[in-house]
C-alpha cells in the first residue's frame, strides 16, 4: 500500500530555500539602512522647516508686514574701529540685548537665547569670544532684567525685577542698621563685623543691578519703560 505521509523536502528544495532566505535577509538589511537613512533627511528637513518658521514668526513679531514703516526704529550700532559692527564684550552684552528687544515696538518679551543673539548681529554688533553664542547664553543669564522663560532656552523680561531688588535692598539696609547698634556684652563681635561685610557687599551687587535696570529699560527706577507693554 502507499504512505500517506508527505515526502520530506528535497536537499536541492533546502539549499535554495537557505539561498532565498539569505538574499532576503540581505535585502531586508539594505532596506532598514535606508529608512533609517529617510528619517535622518527628514529630520534634518524638519529642523530645517521649524527653524524657518521661528526666524518668520520673529521677524513677523518684531517688524510686521502691515506697520507703517514711519513706526519702526532700527537700532544702529556705532562702527568698530575695522568698520566692522561694535564688538560687545562682558556686561556691554547683555546690556545691548536687552535694549535692542526693548526698543522694538510690539516686540516679544521672550525670546530664545539663539533668536535673539540672531536678533543682536542682525543689529551689527558682535560678540567677543572664541564661542559667541556661548558667551551670549552665559550674559543673557547674568541679567538682572531677565527671567527664564517656560521653555528651555528661553529668556524674558523681568517686569518685577526693580521692584523685588528694591525689597530686597530695604531689608538689607535694615539688617545693617540694626549691626551697627551698640553690641551687647556677650556679642560676637568678630562675627559682627563678618557679617557686616558681608551685607555691605551684596547691598553693593543689589544697587548694580539696579543700576543696570535703570540703564537698559530707559526709565528712572528701572520698572517704566516696559510696565506699558505687558
Amino acid at each position: 500500500m502507499a504512505s500517506s505521509s508527505t515526502p520530506p523536502p528535497s536537499t536541492r528544495l533546502l539549499r535554495a530555500a537557505a539561498v532565498e532566505r539569505e538574499q532576503l535577509a540581505r535585502h531586508r538589511s539594505l532596506l532598514l539602512g535606508t529608512r533609517e537613512s529617510l528619517r535622518a533627511e527628514l529630520e534634518r528637513i524638519e529642523h530645517g522647516l521649524r527653524e524657518v518658521d521661528e526666524r518668520r514668526a520673529l521677524l513677523d513679531r518684531l517688524a510686521p508686514e502691515d506697520r507703517p514703516a514711519a513706526t519702526r526704529r532700527p537700532v544702529s550700532p556705532p562702527a568698530g574701529a575695522d568698520g566692522e559692527g561694535a564688538l560687545l564684550r562682558g556686561p556691554a552684552i547683555r546690556e545691548t540685548a536687552v535694549r535692542i528687544l526693548v526698543e522694538h515696538p510690539g516686540g516679544p518679551h521672550a525670546l530664545h537665547y539663539r533668536e535673539w543673539f540672531a536678533l543682536v548681529t542682525a543689529a551689527g554688533y558682535r560678540v567677543a569670544g572664541k564661542d559667541p553664542l556661548a558667551v551670549f547664553l552665559t550674559q543673557l543669564s547674568r541679567s538682572p532684567a531677565l527671567r527664564h522663560g517656560t521653555r528651555s532656552g528661553v529668556y524674558e523680561l523681568d517686569l518685577g525685577a526693580a521692584a523685588r531688588l528694591r525689597s530686597r535692598l530695604d531689608r538689607l539696609h535694615e539688617e545693617l542698621r540694626g549691626l551697627t547698634a551698640a553690641p551687647s556684652d556677650t556679642a560676637d563681635l568678630a562675627e559682627i563685623r563678618a557679617r557686616r561685610a558681608g551685607l555691605t557687599g551684596e547691598i553693593a551687587q543689589v544697587e548694580k543691578a539696579l543700576e543696570e535696570l535703570s540703564r537698559v529699560l530707559g526709565a528712572g527706577d528701572g520698572r517704566v519703560a516696559i510696565a506699558d507693554r505687558s
